[in-house]
């Protein structure tokens, strides 16, 4: 049987707008704090089952809870090792101790 030479699927510009919300949230965003400037992106939980200290109050941060993943963008020695040096942060304790 010979192919049809229409597409089957819509047309993206057919299609309704997707909600970009989630992709949103987890956008980093660049913040000018005391001790310099700092990239921070919003991890939505997920099931992997990792866990992280948080360097502001010692405790446990499950992967599976939404959190803060937060770094210097002047690191001392470049980009790389500011990216490098990430840490997992509570949202509390990064408003609090940042």
């Amino acid at each position: 049987m010979p192919r049809s030479s229409s597409s089957r699927r819509k047309n993206k510009w057919q299609q309704s707008p997707r909600d970009l919300s989630e992709s949103v949230a987890g956008m980093r965003t660049s913040r000018s704090l005391q001790d310099g400037t700092w990239s921070v992106q919003t991890v939505k939980g997920n099931e992997t089952g990792k866990v992280y200290v948080c360097p502001g109050c010692g405790r446990d941060v499950s992967a599976a809870s939404s959190h803060i993943v937060a770094w210097r963008q002047d690191a001392p020695h470049g980009i790389e090792i500011g990216v490098e040096s990430r840490r997992h942060w509570h949202q509390r304790c990064f408003d609090r101790f940042r």
